[in-house]
């Protein structure tokens, strides 16, 4: 494999090459690695190209249309990237999307850019439930545990719930990653904007049931809980949580979400090694903060 590749595989496994001894994408390639588990099942199999629907963001945007750089074996989800090189993961969304939505999600924060691998998108619903699972998993990484249903928002993120219980026409989902090129100040987190129908908004708003969220389990992830946690306040409403786990990490995810009348944005920061230089848990409101000025520039 190319010095400068990496390899996406269906047992979700993310290789960098090295350069100089260092291995410079440590802490993306865990994020990555992160977003795979959690959004890919455990056989994984590639998803029908489905093309971008007329007058939507992605029919306009000119991001270079990348292809499998090898033949994908029957049951294989896997590619080999050069340095940069979008996944070849078609955008599976079906209906029309509001163009201006893509311009809702942050493209630069502090250390962190807007992912040549993912880069941003919108994908207009109804969509295949497993292709725009991976699709959107790829951009916003959920955590390893799990619990009831209704604690799906918080473990794995809206736009999970969304999928599930609102996949019609009218509803969008931005999603993007962010990730830091340098090694020397680390940081990845993803981003969500929602919009559709006021009723899906204030469900994805509603921390009702999050106290049964305290046993969380996860395949070979160990146990955790949803512990709220005390940010500003922005938009109509807003709330913020980490997802805990156990002594190897101590927290999966740090989250915050934030409800409007026209769209739920979401922000999450996983685990990952090397660990930002600031706290996550004080990175999460200032990001969120930007990402709220930057959707209500865009959306208002």
């Amino acid at each position: 494999m190319p010095a400068d590749a990496v390899l996406v595989d269906k047992d979700q496994v993310l290789t960098c090459g090295e350069d100089e001894g260092e291995n410079e994408g440590e802490g993306s390639a865990q994020a990555l690695c992160d977003a795979i588990a959690a959004a890919a099942s455990p056989t994984a199999v590639s998803p029908p190209a489905v093309s971008p629907a007329p007058g939507s963001p992605e029919s306009h945007e000119k991001r270079p249309g990348p292809t499998p750089s090898e033949p994908e074996e029957p049951g294989l989800m896997g590619w080999v990237l050069k340095d940069g090189e979008p996944i070849p993961l078609p955008n599976p969304g079906t209906g029309g999307a509001n163009p201006r939505l893509l311009s809702a999600l942050l493209t630069d924060y502090g250390p962190a850019h807007e992912s040549d691998v993912t880069p941003g998108a919108v994908v207009g619903l109804p969509a295949p439930a497993d292709a725009a699972s991976l699709f959107i998993g790829l951009r916003v990484m959920g955590s390893p545990l799990h619990g009831p249903s209704l604690c799906e928002k918080w473990t794995s993120g809206t736009w999970r719930t969304v999928l599930r219980n609102f996949d019609q026409r009218g509803v969008w989902i931005a999603a993007t990653q962010l990730k830091a090129r340098q090694r020397a100040d680390p940081l990845v987190f993803g981003e969500s904007v929602i919009t559709g129908p006021a009723e899906m908004l204030d469900h994805l708003a509603d921390t009702s049931g999050v106290e049964s969220c305290r046993k969380l389990k996860g395949d070979r992830a160990g146990t955790g809980a949803v512990e709220p946690l005390a940010v500003p306040s922005l938009g109509t409403e807003s709330f913020a949580f980490r997802i805990t786990g156990n002594r190897k990490i101590p927290v999966w995810q740090w989250v915050e979400v934030v409800r409007t009348p026209r769209y739920v944005l979401e922000v999450r920061i996983p685990n990952q090694f090397p660990a930002p230089r600031t706290d996550p848990a004080v990175l999460l409101p200032r990001i969120a903060e930007a990402a709220y000025a930057r959707a209500e520039a865009a959306l208002t």
